[in-house]
């Protein structure tokens, strides 16, 4: 069994370099960054160093077709199982390598199709991460531009053991190979947002199954850049919000 681990970078050089992240993974699993901006010569030295494979062209592309990219690199080069694993990881996402591995039994004894995990915000591990939830209603995405409480949020403080759920956050998501393929991967269609939502909710339409994990933790440092009214994630936000809702129909 092995797994392969997608990363985009969009102009967080800096940010890999000084996370350990990447780094303490790939000495155990195949970690694939993908560069959306000019990789610095730093960067280069820094996948070198780490074994790590940097893929980079021209052409910018969204977060779902940037890993799709990742997911036909991995399929061409390495030949994978059905039963390995394609890891789904945010730059901003910090984990070590034996979480990985729990992750993955954990899956494995479930036999869950795509795993999400208990992310939170702070070092301490005091503050969740909303990052799994309930399909999302045309005016949820409203209430968090607005700092409206949602209620199509889990709450994890009621969570103790592996559930399954309806979608969970990009920023970290580990899928069976054939899952994975089977869905074709994301709709690129979303440049940025929600095709996190649109692929779970076509695993779930299609008998697949999306587990939560509460025991195994991480932490991402989330920013919200879509909260920036009028900024091009802000725009990309409600876009991805509407067309979630049309292909929903």
């Amino acid at each position: 069994m092995n797994v392969y681990i997608s990363v985009v970078n969009h102009g967080h050089d800096e940010m890999i370099i000084t996370n350990s992240t990447l780094a303490l993974l790939s000495k155990q699993f195949k970690v694939i960054l993908k560069s959306n901006t000019p990789p610095s010569d730093k960067l280069r030295a820094y996948c070198i160093e780490n074994k790590i494979i940097l893929l980079h062209n021209n052409n910018k592309k969204g977060f779902g077709a940037n890993n799709n990219e990742v997911f036909n690199y991995v399929i061409c080069e390495f030949k994978p199982s059905k039963k390995d694993y394609f890891l789904i990881l945010n730059p901003d996402v910090e984990i070590d390598t034996q979480s990985i591995i729990k992750l993955v039994e954990q899956a494995q004894k479930h036999d869950a199709d795509i795993s999400a995990i208990n992310l939170f915000t702070d070092r301490s591990l005091n503050s969740y991460d909303n990052s799994i939830r309930r399909y999302p209603r045309l005016l949820s995405p409203l209430k968090s531009l607005l700092g409206i409480k949602r209620n199509d949020i889990y709450d994890k403080n009621n969570i103790k053991k592996p559930i399954k759920i309806e979608w969970a956050a990009g920023s970290f998501l580990l899928f069976k190979i054939d899952c994975f393929e089977q869905l074709h991967g994301f709709d690129e269609k979303y440049f940025m947002y929600f095709e996190d939502a649109d692929i779970c909710t076509r695993a779930n339409q299609n008998d697949f199954d999306v587990y939560y994990f509460p025991d195994i933790k991480a932490i991402h440092y989330a920013n919200h850049q879509n909260r920036k009214l009028f900024s091009k994630h802000f725009i990309w936000y409600v876009f991805s919000a509407l067309y979630y809702q049309y292909k929903a129909q």
